[in-house]
């Protein structure tokens, strides 16, 4: 069996494996990661770690290079995704190599950090990330609809007249947070092009044509999530526009499309899943709408710190003592503390 990189004549091979990931909201595999080397402009064949043997490709795994935002600080981090083995192929320890590649791979290239969202904890613990847990929201229709303000208009998302004040929006919202990533102008073309599944709804409160808050949402196994949110806090102080968009997002539509096949948009639309957007303001908002309320903890978000020393010096913080992994782990949830983390489903890979 042979390790290494994907080859620049290998990439309908690489779907080809792919495509044998079974997939919900009606995506077959090699459609939904076609997005991933068409779409990112991040995507090189060096990112691409793969397993072959007797000349076809049986596992791979995928570098995603962005940069997270910790205590306002931009730092180098590689994704993890698109880690599939074929089934005749499994439980022989391979992914695992392949992943070692990758981490070595990406500490080479200078990243400090690597993420990844995963159903299997216990299997990439094993491996050196670490979960990083946050409480999403599950958000009920209140038994009463309140309209937005008479002062704000809710549309649908236009790049033409919006993407600008969105883009300040995002910039001044997701910067305050931690875990964020950052977008630049082509992370924020990919972005509209990726975050649907395979649909979206991004939708914009104005008030006499600025900008104050927006949404965004999909599908994911048939369910309604707020993928990204962001508001103004200067002229939304309240969060009323954000709330008003989430309530929103709550309306059934004529011809939903969102909807899954088979399910009626009153149903689809009587509850939707929120991130941990840490926006205490926006929950007081949403509480005084009528929103029933649900905590649900959520453990797939999953970190590594690859790079202490650098981390550290970035920061501007003293490093670890130790190296071992429960003096590094301790250390970074010093400096991103699981608590305070945030991470947009519109960023996800």
């Amino acid at each position: 069996m042979k390790i290494r990189i994907l080859e620049r004549t290998e990439h309908d091979a690489l779907l080809e494996l792919l495509d044998g990931w079974e997939l919900s909201d009606g995506w077959r595999g090699r459609e939904f990661f076609r997005r991933y080397l068409v779409e990112d402009p991040s995507f090189e064949e060096r990112n691409v770690w793969v397993a072959e043997e007797a000349g076809r490709l049986v596992s791979c795994v995928q570098i995603f290079p962005r940069e997270l935002r910790v205590e306002g600080v931009a730092v180098p981090t590689g994704g993890i995704g698109s880690v599939f083995t074929r089934e005749g192929s499994r439980n022989s320890g391979i992914a695992g190599t392949l992943l070692g590649c990758a981490t070595e791979a990406m500490r080479e290239r200078g990243m400090e950090l690597s993420l990844l969202f995963a159903a299997r904890v216990a299997f990439y613990g094993r491996l050196g990330w670490s979960s990083w847990p946050c409480t999403r929201t599950l958000l009920r229709a209140p038994a009463t609809a309140r309209s937005a303000p008479a002062d704000i208009e809710i549309a649908p998302f236009d790049p033409a007249r919006d993407l600008a004040q969105v883009v300040a929006l995002h910039a001044a919202y997701s910067g305050a947070r931690n875990g964020t990533t950052v977008r630049d102008t082509s992370g924020w073309r990919s972005s509209l092009r990726l975050a649907g599944n395979p649909h979206e709804e991004f939708l914009v409160a104005r008030r006499q044509g600025r900008a104050l808050a927006y949404t965004r949402a999909t599908v994911l196994s048939s369910f309604l999530m707020l993928s990204e949110l962001g508001r103004e806090l200067s002229a939304d102080p309240a969060a009323e526009a954000l709330a008003a968009l989430v309530a929103a997002a709550l309306e059934p539509r004529a011809n939903d499309p969102l909807a899954p096949a088979g399910k009626r948009s009153e149903e689809f639309r009587s509850r939707l899943l929120a991130p941990a957007a840490h926006d205490p303001e926006l929950d007081r908002a949403l509480g005084a709408r009528g929103f029933g309320t649900l905590a649900l903890p959520d453990p797939t978000a999953m970190l590594r710190c690859l790079a202490p020393e650098a981390l550290a010096k970035r920061l501007g913080v003293p490093a670890p003592a130790q190296r071992s992994r429960d003096a590094v782990e301790a250390f970074l949830r010093r400096v991103l503390p699981p608590e305070r983390f945030t991470t947009w489903l519109a960023d996800r890979f």
